[in-house]
């Protein structure tokens, strides 16, 4: 994977990108939304082997630095990840918080649509939302992602797009 946007670089993890993955997963506002409490240090060195792990079977697809293509600063991290094998693909991010309402958010999930539709050849992209996570919510509300209830239950959404409208399933 290494594919740009106007501001943002996506990129491989590598063992040195340790430092954003423990402050985004330390981060109370940036981990608000996403069921977990923080992580120690040993456990995001453990997710993050397993994501460079990952890139052996697919590169393509799994969870990714963001950076500033200008200056390689870490902005956070995304993931385009096929959970059934299925052509489609969930898709989301997060950021620092010292990156927060930049604009970056609407600029990655655009980015990650083309990526997903050009060159994954997916048939669509989702997203599950937190419904409290409003800034998550006006990207793809803005974006016309479809919008219905979390088939799990519980406070969320599933945005999708279907690529192919008559292809829309994700039972």
């Amino acid at each position: 994977m290494n594919y740009k946007t106007e501001r943002l670089r996506l990129r491989h993890f590598t063992q040195e990108d340790i430092d954003i993955v423990y402050e985004i997963n330390n981060h109370p506002e940036c981990i608000a939304f996403n069921g977990w409490e923080s992580m120690s240090i040993e456990r995001c060195k453990e997710v993050l082997n397993q994501w460079i792990t990952h890139y052996k079977e697919h590169s393509d697809w799994g969870v990714f630095c963001l950076t500033s293509p200008v200056d390689s600063a870490k902005i956070g991290m995304t993931f385009v990840y096929c959970h059934k094998g299925d052509d489609w693909y969930e898709i989301g991010f997060r950021l620092k918080r010292d990156q927060w309402n930049k604009g970056y958010g609407s600029e990655l999930t655009r980015g990650l649509i083309t990526y997903c539709k050009e060159r994954l050849k997916a048939k669509g992209v989702y997203a599950e939302v937190d419904a409290d996570n409003i800034r998550s919510c006006r990207i793809f509300d803005k974006l016309d992602f479809e919008k219905a209830p979390h088939p799990g239950g519980g406070n969320g959404y599933l945005y999708s797009i279907a690529f192919d409208p008559t292809e829309f399933d994700l039972s």
